[in-house]
């Protein structure tokens, strides 16, 4: 595997206070890297107990979006996203996705809905809350929203007035604002109201996190920027724009982490924090979080820095301690997204030198590593257009999905591993 090394990652690092030119000598040096070291397959299954990648709508595009929720309940439905323009393209509110379920044996769909309000990492942040019932986001009376609808019904269940991040059961969900993330990470925001403005921005006092009821739709601003910018404050907090992403509720409902991000001029800084509803506190503060995932309920797990040195770790909430996972972390391919079920992490990569990405299990208890996949990604699937494999467990582990471009197109795939979860 034709890794980036340690030296390279460390010339990506510096060039962080130049994104422009960081983003032109990146795409000249992977281009002249992608003809030196292509290989003559687009796909290669590396564990045999792996039979085959089994893809969804192949005739057209579809993704299944961020690896932090299922594609599947346990009925066996599947929630896909149908594009309806290129995905090697920004996101157009004019060309929505249809959001479906499909039954994966045998393959009958019901369209739920077309979402103008979504990108190609996370789509409408469509997620079961129950076998039953998917909540997503959509554009409606010009306002981001989020509705629930019902399989067993066919109908929207309910509607609300704010969109989710990330949801818990039919109890409650938690909700950011997406013209603010579109401001700072257009990645992962929305694109069909009004950007705001620098002095919006700057504004901390009415934008935040919210608590939004599920079964009465009632609202609160939860913590509002200025909060949680006053939990160990730093001494370039106030020269900064801020924004929170990325929230993850604990397995039990009772907590949950978010990171929170701060710009000053073009360079950006991140740490990890965690909240019980009661109060706020940070978890890791080294100026570089990636992707996370939870555990259990006492320990999450995922890429960042510590103590100077970037890498998988694991963290406890409660002590505090953080414990590398040396295993992951000495394959050297950097950045993935970890996604758990029981003992076993499934992750990806980004597309090496020859433009592979990787898709991996690890067993925690054994510490084993097991490769199951090697990806082609084209480079016309670029910044906003990426494709990231984004794994994520079936709910009984038996299967992993996964989004990839190897044909050529944006597809929602999965694969049987079964005969090596066991």
């Amino acid at each position: 595997m034709a890794n980036f090394s340690t030296k390279e990652r460390l010339i990506a690092s510096f060039l962080s206070a130049t994104p422009g030119l960081k983003r032109l000598v990146k795409q000249i040096y992977i281009t002249i890297n992608a003809v030196i070291y292509h290989k003559d397959y687009n796909a290669k299954i590396l564990d045999s107990r792996v039979n085959e990648i089994i893809s969804f709508y192949s005739d057209s595009e579809s993704f299944g979006g961020y690896y932090d929720k299922t594609s599947i309940n346990n009925k066996g439905v599947v929630l896909v996203n149908i594009p309806t323009q290129s995905t090697a393209v920004k996101p157009n509110p004019r060309f929505p996705i249809g959001i479906r379920a499909v039954d994966l044996r045998t393959r009958q769909a019901v369209n739920l809905i077309d979402s103008e309000t979504y990108t190609w990492q996370q789509g409408a942040r469509s997620q079961w809350i129950d076998d039953d019932v998917v909540i997503f986001n959509v554009l409606k009376d010009n306002k981001y929203k989020a509705l629930a609808y019902s399989l067993d019904e066919r109908i929207v269940a309910k509607e609300f007035e704010f969109p989710v991040q990330d949801a818990y059961l039919k109890d409650y969900f938690l909700s950011i604002n997406y013209s603010r993330i579109m401001a700072l990470r257009p990645d992962y925001g929305y694109r069909s109201l009004a950007i705001p403005s620098r002095t919006e921005l700057e504004c901390l006092d009415n934008d935040g996190i919210w608590f939004v009821s599920y079964k009465d739709g009632g609202s609160k601003l939860l913590y509002t920027l200025r909060e949680i910018v006053s939990v160990e404050p730093k001494d370039t907090f106030d020269v900064s724009l801020h924004k929170v992403n990325h929230l993850m509720i604990k397995p039990d409902g009772k907590g949950f982490i978010f990171i929170h991000r701060w710009y000053r001029g073009k360079r950006r800084f991140d740490r990890l924090m965690y909240s019980d509803f009661k109060r706020m506190r940070v978890l890791a503060d080294d100026e570089m979080v990636s992707h996370m995932c939870w555990v259990d309920d006492n320990t999450v797990f995922g890429y960042l820095r510590y103590e100077g040195k970037e890498g998988f770790y694991f963290i406890d909430i409660n002590t505090g301690k953080f414990t590398m996972c040396d295993k992951m972390t000495e394959l050297a391919t950097g950045d993935g997204h970890p996604t758990v079920y029981g003992e076993w992490i499934a992750f990806d990569t980004y597309p090496d030198k020859s433009r592979m990405q990787h898709l991996y299990l690890y067993h925690i208890k054994t510490c084993e590593l097991f490769p199951l996949l090697e990806l082609y990604h084209g480079l016309k699937y670029t910044g906003e257009c990426r494709c990231d494999l984004h794994p994520r467990f079936s709910k009984d582990g038996q299967y992993v999905f996964f989004d990839t471009v190897y044909l050529g197109k944006r597809i929602l795939c999965y694969i049987d591993i079964s005969r090596i979860v066991v």
